[in-house]
């Protein structure tokens, strides 16, 4: 008896080991619903507008202008370690004209590898187009190194939906933790605004 019940409650604990899922969130503005990963941690609001203050920063040192509009809203972040995190944001962006969202793109991506490169990294860029649950998405893919050896990466995803500047940024230095990531990201889904 004893060891039928001690196979019961190991198969309960390896079943509910097994079923651990990960919390989904969902942005209706957007229409986007990914599954967030149970154990990193989600980042306060305080600590993300720290983390941008800090950013406007560095990027007004290093002689850049980016207009921030003040309107950006940050959906969630998770965050491995202090330099593995994965941050999801919107920013309201209504076109004056046609297209105007994709002619702001290269110098957003200029703007974000001169900040870098003002710091005294070396820095290595590729551009792509990634298709995600029938969206499509610029990739803006940035590898950091010094003194030969890699830092970081950032992998940032950016497209234009329902009226808004939809912004993934992934660092990350290393390859499990991308791969995790990007595993995430390519697994959600998107369906019309709610």
């Amino acid at each position: 008896m004893k060891l039928k019940l001690l196979i019961l409650c190991f198969i309960a604990i390896l079943g509910s080991a097994c079923s651990k899922k990960n919390k989904p969130f969902h942005a209706p503005e957007i229409g986007w619903t990914i599954d967030l990963i149970n154990d990193w941690n989600i980042e306060s609001t305080r600590k993300i507008d720290k983390d941008l203050e800090e950013g406007l920063e560095i990027i007004e040192r290093s002689g850049e202008h980016l207009n921030i509009s003040g309107q950006e809203i940050g959906l969630f972040v998770i965050r491995k370690n202090e330099l593995t995190k994965f941050q999801a944001t919107i920013i309201p962006f209504k076109e004056t004209y046609e297209n105007e969202w994709d002619d702001k793109y290269p110098h957003l991506k200029n703007v974000i590898y001169s900040v870098f490169a003002a710091q005294g990294v070396q820095v290595d860029s590729t551009s792509s187009k990634e298709t995600i649950a029938t969206i499509e998405f610029e990739v803006f893919n940035l590898k950091l190194s010094q003194n030969g050896r890699t830092l970081m990466e950032q992998n940032m995803y950016r497209t234009y939906l329902n009226g808004y500047d939809f912004i993934i940024n992934m660092s990350h230095n290393s390859s499990k933790d991308k791969e995790t990531m990007l595993t995430l990201l390519r697994a959600s889904k998107f369906n019309k605004k709610d």
